[in-house]
């Protein structure tokens, strides 16, 4: 029996100059539009951030959060700036009564609680940072005044942008819980229903145009994040949270600071390799420990998405997860063994577990306390089993110097809180939900604590030189599309386009999770080595997968390689 076989390609984009790669056309453009104008990576970097909550506006904005990276070729340092979601003051340490009736729903299946309240409406709130963040990140790196580089993001809300099926997709299959919000109906349901893409040749395209976002877009031009955070937009947010029994206050959003660390995570793969990540509660740590156990494999001698391979991916990434679960928190709160766990050593004891030719389904955590100088925590974590929801954007700069920006921004979920606050066009994260609401879970609730975050911005350097900018959206499982990615680089020399668009698999518990696309027989054998396979497909609707957008330096050629995901409206534009 034989089945028809959809194949989607995207060319890979090749430049000198400089080169943005962006999940959205627009998006891609704004940046572009700086990097003509003479602008560098930072400038762009920020320019397509703020542009990218308003073209996509369910994956991130100013109400939500992020990190970047950024890589300065001339002092040879990366540094990084967290401007991740917090914790207000108001919302205690266990502000939210466990529902044992419902179903575990979400991102991380945790317990439900009741009325979801920590996915959905104004309590899933955590104070946003991405405003302060990006700001701070064009003072220290960037060329161009904010005014500037926020300009092609006023077009976009006060203009309007032409619908396309990408928005009115979204906006259809989350028109329930956007109607239940009047402010939020308001922007993304005009007229009662979801602004038209066009159909059919000759049929109308809506305009989707966003005027109160508009202004406040430009009033942060015109006054800097104070407004935000202590000006008008403070004072609204403080209101409507009042008003809808909502945690936040106008006091933590004065209380707000992005953080920066001179110094970036940093591991060795393959001898000649870099790999600079975010440190803290990010999943840096995971990729960097993934990593480490897959540099003491042959890989490249088993061959690219063999039956062999993908095992011991799949093993790997059990152990890391399991890990990752276990341990992981806001350091600044309990005491997390981030040196361990990014330990070399702690990767060959890991390693040493790893049957190559029989899967273990339920690995259970390392010990990397004896790795690490911190004590040891409290409270335990637990595995989760993966749900689909990708919820955030990644966008990667590289310029005519060749200074690299990764950066990821979310509102965690799908429409974050579904909450707009009246009057500011600003949709709310529900970063809430990134926490464990389990009483004594080490990633718990705790005021001004940060939530553990799948994020994963990456810089890669070659023989200490730039070599590669890469990112995705997608959940936990965009950790694992990165590190796919970058393997399908070092390891089995495709290139960069090939390398994001390639199938892959995901494994956190007894299962793997398997593109579709991988062959039959292919899957047939990994159940052969006691692997759990569940064929996943991926379409322009459903994200199994991660979604990597990536820029490769080619030193030797002069050149600049961009390579997207090929299922959504993902762009790379070169100069």
């Amino acid at each position: 029996m034989q089945r028809t076989t959809l194949r989607v390609v995207k060319d890979e984009v090749v430049s000198r100059e400089a080169m943005i790669v962006a999940q959205h056309p627009l998006i891609a453009e704004a940046g572009a539009e700086l990097l003509q104008d003479g602008g560098n990576a930072m400038d762009a970097a920020v320019a397509a951030a703020f542009a990218a909550g308003v073209v996509e506006p369910f994956m991130s904005g100013l109400g939500g959060g992020g990190a970047l990276i950024v890589h300065q070729p001339a002092s040879g340092r990366s540094t990084t700036i967290e401007f991740s979601l917090r914790v207000p003051a108001l919302a205690g340490e266990h502000p939210f009564e466990l529902d044992p009736d419902a179903p575990a729903q979400g991102l991380f299946a945790w317990p439900a609680v009741k009325h979801q309240a920590n996915r959905i409406g104004w309590q899933s709130a955590l104070v946003p940072g991405a405003v302060a963040g990006l700001a701070l990140a064009l003072e220290r790196f960037g060329t161009r005044p904010l005014r500037e580089v926020l300009a092609p993001a006023i077009r976009y809300a006060r203009e309007g942008v032409r619908t396309d099926w990408y928005l009115t997709l979204n906006i259809a299959c989350a028109e329930p819980e956007l109607a239940a919000f009047p402010s939020t109906a308001a922007v993304f349901l005009p007229g009662g229903h979801p602004p038209r893409a066009r159909l059919g040749f000759g049929e109308p395209t809506d305009l989707f145009v966003q005027p109160d976002l508009a202004a406040t877009l430009e009033a942060i031009a015109a006054e800097g994040p104070r407004t935000f955070y202590q000006g008008d937009v403070a004072q609204a947010l403080d209101r409507a949270m009042r008003e809808h029994g909502g945690f936040l206050r106008r006091e933590d959003l004065q209380r707000y600071r992005p953080v920066v660390y001179e110094q970036p995570l940093e591991c060795r793969y393959r001898g000649r390799y870099t790999v600079h990540a975010i440190p803290g509660p990010m999943a840096g740590t995971t990729l960097v420990e993934l990593l480490q156990i897959l540099d003491g494999f042959d890989l490249a001698a088993l061959g690219h998405n063999r039956p062999a391979t993908l095992h011991l991916l799949a093993e790997t990434m059990r152990r890391a997860y399991v890990d990752r679960f276990a341990f992981m928190a806001d350091p600044d709160f309990v005491h997390v063994p981030l040196a361990g766990l990014t330990s070399p050593a702690f990767a060959a004891a890991r390693r040493q577990t790893i049957d190559p030719h029989r899967a273990d389904l339920e690995p259970t955590p390392g010990d990397p306390w004896p790795f690490d100088p911190a004590p040891r925590a409290r409270g335990a974590g637990q595995v989760a089993r993966p749900i689909d929801a990708s919820c955030t954007t990644h966008l990667s700069v590289v310029d005519r110097d060749r200074m690299m920006v990764s950066l990821t921004n979310t509102l965690l979920e799908l429409w974050g809180s579904r909450v707009v606050i009246p009057g500011t066009g600003v949709l709310l994260n529900d970063g809430m939900f990134w926490f464990d609401p389990r009483p004594g879970a080490i990633n718990r609730v705790q005021p001004g604590c940060r939530p553990l975050s799948n994020m994963t911005p990456l810089v890669v350097l070659r023989d200490g030189r730039p070599w590669l900018a890469i990112g995705a959206p997608g959940g936990r499982k965009l950790i694992t599309g990165i590190l796919q990615s970058l393997l399908n680089l070092v390891d089995f020399g495709l290139s960069v386009a090939d390398a994001v668009a390639a199938p892959r698999i995901h494994s956190e518990d007894a299962i793997t999770y398997a593109d579709s696309r991988l062959p039959a027989e292919t899957l047939e054998a990994l159940r052969g080595f006691g692997q759990q396979v569940q064929p996943l497909e991926e379409t322009y609707a459903a994200s199994n997968f991660g979604r990597v957008v990536a820029i490769l330096v080619d030193e030797a050629a002069g050149l600049l390689r961009g390579g997207v995901h090929v299922w959504q409206p993902a762009t790379a534009i070169g100069l």
